[in-house]
């Protein structure tokens, strides 16, 4: 279940988890993840208005898929066993050099994509017998919400 939320948090949630997965969708539709480590950016002189971004350091193949399919997800597993993935839902496209991510290492071999979040959960199984979340999800899921 997808349960809309505000962006404006994304931040800090994803700074409390150490890596993600990124799935993307090969061209024959078969699935492709991968595990990185995305980097905040804020694009600087872009001139669009556009906020934060995501920069994410892949290899070609991978570029190719997620540009290709433009709509992708990344998945940040929880810390412990009874915690919560973050999963992000998002565009991909690639990232220009000029729009303030040249402080990005990327390493040889690897291309750099920009991911612009669409929307996020907290998500984790439901315990045996679990009825319902306060949000109406089957499972335990609970929107990313700004701390206060």
């Amino acid at each position: 279940m997808s349960i809309p939320v505000e962006l404006a948090d994304l931040r800090s949630k994803t700074g409390e988890y150490t890596w993600a997965y990124l799935l993307t969708v090969r061209s024959d539709a078969t699935p492709h993840l991968v595990s990185l480590s995305p980097q905040w950016s804020d694009p600087a002189g872009s001139g669009s208005g556009s906020g934060p971004v995501i920069l994410l350091s892949v290899s070609s193949g991978t570029a190719r898929h997620a540009v290709a399919g433009a709509t992708v997800t990344l998945c940040y597993p929880p810390l412990d066993h009874d915690g919560y993935s973050l999963i992000v839902d998002g565009t991909a496209g690639a990232a220009d050099d000029g729009a303030g991510h040249l402080d990005i290492n990327v390493p040889d071999g690897k291309q750099l994509i920009r991911f612009t979040p669409t929307g996020a959960v907290l998500h984790r199984s439901a315990a045996p017998g679990f009825a319902n979340s306060a949000t109406g999800c089957a499972n335990d899921c609970l929107p990313v919400t700004p701390e206060i």
